[in-house]
């Protein structure tokens, strides 16, 4: 990582740490925000901050700054399909690869999600020469944005981390103390944050190379016994499972690591 020039599009929860990761290997280091206190923080730690905004039609900020003398590129920007469900993430992701393309940043890493994949009944396992086969709206638009970069670096690498958690980052805390929660046998599938940035420092720094990449660092418990021991552990209500419902669930697999 020493001396490459890095730059991380959206530097949320796991790009502002891998950010400081980065930082610290020695690399030069450039990351976006919309937030303005982001911004500082990246400055802060001698981070160069650029605000950029992709929207449908125009992306907003600096741009040239940001990608001009790139080694590496990572995006880990949010589909913001909660908020806009109309939103085309994989026609925002191709307006900035064609810029991508002429500042010729060759190496692109893309933060995808697990979502590409259907929950089945008979829970499948999906390692990464799985073909995706999401039928939800977010999980095509992810799909979709995959494809768009596979087609336009000549050098990508697509990471699916599963549901991410560390710090003080946990699922339990959304279900703890909730009654008639689903899928009480399917298996869980998560990642700390450690576990995702260690996985894109080793493809960075060359010693990890594949296409496509799935981040799990967990077991695959089942749901009821990993959330009820979570909830002790964070010394919270433990959640009620419906018990009679069908199960759906996926199980994702590694074999990059």
């Amino acid at each position: 990582v020493m001396n490459k020039h890095i730059g991380i599009l959206g530097c949320g929860w796991l790009g502002y740490d891998l950010a400081l990761k980065l930082k610290k290997q020695g690399g030069e280091v450039r990351g976006t925000s919309r937030n303005a206190e982001k911004l500082l923080q990246l400055l802060a730690n001698g981070i160069q901050g650029f605000e950029i905004d992709l929207q449908e039609d125009k992306i907003y900020g600096d741009v040239q700054g940001f990608l001009e003398g790139l080694d590496v590129l990572v995006i880990d920007i949010p589909p913001g399909l909660h908020k806009n469900p109309k939103s085309d993430f994989a026609s925002r992701i191709q307006l900035f690869m064609r810029f991508v393309q002429a500042y010729q940043v060759n190496k692109v890493l893309f933060i995808s999600s697990t979502s590409v994949f259907e929950d089945l009944e008979d829970i499948p396992s999906y390692d990464e020469n799985s073909i995706p086969n999401a039928t939800s709206d977010n999980g095509k638009k992810i799909i979709a944005a995959e494809l768009v970069i596979q087609e336009m670096s000549s050098q990508s690498n697509i990471i699916r981390p599963c549901g991410l958690i560390g710090g003080d980052r946990h699922p339990i805390k959304m279900l703890a103390s909730r009654s008639g929660v689903k899928n009480p046998k399917a298996p869980v599938n998560l990642v700390t944050r450690d576990h995702v940035n260690s996985l894109i420092l080793k493809l960075i720094a060359g010693k990890l190379d594949a296409p496509v990449v799935h981040a799990v660092s967990e077991p695959h418990k089942s749901r009821q016994d990993y959330y009820q021991k979570a909830a002790i552990e964070f010394g919270l209500e433990s959640p009620v499972f419906e018990e009679n419902e069908k199960n759906l669930g996926k199980r994702i697999i590694s074999s990059v690591v």
